[in-house]
């Protein structure tokens, strides 16, 4: 693994953190660090389609409340980054981009979602104070 790789994928993680943490909503910012915390064990017990299928569903409510959701903001961010690491075109349509992997491209897929969202886990728990809440 490249040292320029970990430290760029390490800087991106510390700016979207801090655009939650500085978030104008309290709450907005302790629901994402229990997100973060919470992902990537979701992403290893039930895979990484089914954890980016979660924040999809979380953020796409038809009552209007999942736009601005940390559930979306965590949603952006793995798409921005897989974008950047040219593993997905577009990164509006993720899921779609999920589904059409192969078995290969679903494991590198998952593999650098997992060192990212380690890095923003790292980042959240020592930018946002918050007590250990459940993810819903």
């Amino acid at each position: 693994m490249s040292n320029k790789l970990e430290n760029g994928r390490a800087l991106f993680a510390y700016e979207k953190v801090s655009l939650a943490a500085d978030h104008e909503n309290k709450n907005y910012a302790k629901e994402y660090r229990a997100l973060v915390r919470a992902l990537p064990a979701m992403i290893h017990t039930n895979g990484f389609g089914a954890a980016v299928g979660f924040l999809f569903s979380k953020s796409n409510k038809k009552d209007g409340k999942g736009a601005d959701s940390p559930h979306q903001a965590v949603l952006t961010v793995l798409s921005e980054w897989l974008k950047r690491q040219g593993m997905i075109e577009d990164p509006d349509f993720l899921m779609k981009a999920i589904t059409e992997q192969s078995r290969d491209g679903y494991k590198r897929m998952t593999r650098e979602t997992m060192s990212l969202v380690m890095w923003m886990k790292r980042f959240a728990e020592g930018m946002i104070e918050g007590d250990a809440e459940s993810v819903e």
